[in-house]
């Protein structure tokens, strides 16, 4: 592994990790279910597995972003206001703007939190902006996409890839923004709905069954942004088969019509059947498949963390994830030398990956029959626009 400091070669960096203890030591407060330490238990099975070693790779310490960048996507009134929230003083505006209630509440540090996760998604976007610049780079204390211009909310208060994809845009790159998080990214619709030349789009847990309660088929944007807006919404229960089925139905060929000099995704771990928000079947068989999908595609690709509720989990798919956008199997250097693995149940020690799960009966052709109506829809009313036939 090469540190910020360290020097390589020319043209030999390929994949930056961007990461910091002093990150993942934020608390949310007793109960959260927003945990920044899955990052710091990432990275230990990251070293345990060795896949941060190599002269293609590198690890980077975020630095605080520039506030002034901020303003590329949110109101000044409203960041001022997040500014001042640790003084400790209760104002109505404060609860306004969604701060201080009990999915975005008002921690030690925030600010500071705020800044530095937010520096970690703007400090990815410059590398890989560079024409010799590294090809990934994964921010996993990053990818707060319900964050609104004005407001928190869904445990985002900075919505760190709307700021990056704005200034990546403002910088003639063309992106593509994918969400495979199993909650839809409401920040970055109302962001970018509008606009041609940002394609979003995203896979989720139907807005029927879970927060934020939106990401229908049938917004596919606004004005000239009208067929950049894809929302691929699937049933609660579905698992790897169903997901699978949808999203290789529709991110490949639309991906590959508009044809992005850059992609940023979020690739929230939440998706996972044992996630405690989600209501999902997805195990790391499928998540693993469409980040391997999401990497073939990508020319250049900012990867953040986004959600991911058990711990355990997020630390293991994280790592699978990092794996292979870094063409890696991972290998457990402890394997037979201890007992059980660092993380997780007995029954799945010595292993990142899952056993299959599937659904079956009923519940299973619920979920196809949903999904199959989703695509379709997507084929009828979004595809022509690209001029997929």
């Amino acid at each position: 592994m090469m540190s910020e400091a360290s020097e390589h070669k020319d043209g030999a960096l390929r994949h930056v990790l961007v990461y910091s203890d002093r990150l993942a030591s934020y608390d949310f407060g007793h109960g959260h279910p927003f945990k920044p330490s899955r990052a710091r238990q990432m990275m230990e099975l990251l070293n345990r597995y060795s896949l941060l070693d190599g002269p293609d790779k590198l690890v980077i310490v975020p630095g605080p972003i520039d506030e002034e960048l901020l303003y590329l996507f949110h109101d000044r009134a409203y960041i001022d206001i997040l500014r001042n929230s640790e003084r400790g003083e209760f104002t109505m505006k404060m609860l306004e703007a969604g701060l201080g209630t009990e999915d975005c509440p008002v921690f030690p540090g925030l600010w500071d939190f705020c800044l530095h996760a937010a520096g970690g998604t703007h400090r990815g976007a410059m590398m890989i902006a560079e024409d010799a610049g590294p090809r990934v780079v994964f921010n996993p204390v990053g990818g707060f996409h319900h964050a609104g211009a004005g407001h928190a909310e869904g445990f985002c208060y900075i919505n760190d890839l709307a700021v990056a994809i704005e200034w990546l845009t403002g910088r003639g790159r063309r992106v593509a923004y994918i969400d495979i998080d199993v909650h839809f990214g409401n920040g970055i619709r109302d962001a970018f709905a509008g606009r041609s030349d940002v394609l979003c789009v995203s896979i989720h847990e139907s807005g029927m069954s879970i927060y934020p309660w939106s990401g229908f088929v049938e917004d596919i944007g606004e004005g000239e942004g009208r067929g950049y807006t894809v929302n691929i919404p699937i049933m609660e229960a579905s698992d790897d088969e169903v997901y699978l089925y949808a999203f290789e139905s529709v991110v490949p060929p639309i991906l590959q019509a508009f044809r992005p000099d850059i992609v940023v995704a979020v690739i929230g771990a939440d998706t996972h059947r044992e996630d405690l928000l989600g209501h999902l079947n997805l195990t790391s068989i499928g998540y693993e498949r469409t980040v391997r999908t999401i990497n073939a595609l990508s020319p250049r690709l900012l990867l953040t963390g986004g959600g991911g509720y058990n711990m355990y989990k997020t630390a293991s798919l994280w790592t699978l994830a990092w794996a292979a956008v870094c063409g890696l199997e991972p290998v457990d250097a402890y394997a037979g030398l201890i007992g059980g693995m660092m993380y997780g149940p007995e029954s799945q020690s010595g292993t990142l990956r899952d056993q299959p799960y599937l659904v079956s009966g009923n519940t299973k052709d619920r979920c196809f029959e949903y999904a199959r109506d989703m695509v379709a829809s997507i084929k009828k009313n979004v595809f022509p626009i690209h001029g997929i036939g």
